[in-house]
């Protein structure tokens, strides 16, 4: 899961400012970026190669030159643990999910019926959750909190 990946999610971006111009990246580093402190988050948009968010400096863009602009990005703690909290769940589930997959189920469905055509939708292989927008794990409920509607 990238801070990208989770700002989309919830539509906050936690924008405090929009830089627009021309930009270098040469041996990895992004410019010009004044008075921008190590730590920041920021996004980047308009790139061929280095769009997305990124803390700042990040120090492994692939070099090239564009016209875009950079997002000053203020993401609360919180949210950066929430991230975190996400990849450790993805990790530990990758293994529980590996290990239900005996019970292999096709299709999206675990039951239908046809006569008045009822179905239910899958929650997971042997009932564990297979991504973290689950709404059984407690991770909508965290997000929530910045979701911008």
């Amino acid at each position: 899961m990238t801070m990208g990946e989770l700002c989309a999610e919830c539509r906050n971006w936690f924008t405090r400012g929009v830089i627009r111009g021309r930009f270098t990246v040469r041996n990895g580093e992004l410019s010009p970026l004044d008075d921008i402190e190590p730590g920041t988050w920021i996004r980047v948009v308009g790139s061929l190669y280095n769009d997305g968010v990124w803390e700042y400096p990040h120090g492994e863009f692939t070099d090239e030159e564009f016209s875009g602009a950079v997002w000053i990005l203020a993401i609360p703690p919180d949210f950066v643990a929430l991230r975190n909290d996400i990849d450790a769940w993805e990790k530990d589930s990758a293994a529980a999910l590996a290990s239900a997959t005996a019970e292999v189920l096709s299709g999206p469905y675990s039951s239908e019926s046809f006569a008045g055509y009822t179905y239910t939708r899958k929650t997971g292989v042997g009932d564990v959750p297979t991504t973290w927008k689950d709404p059984r794990l407690p991770f909508t409920a965290r997000i929530n909190r910045w979701r911008k509607i």
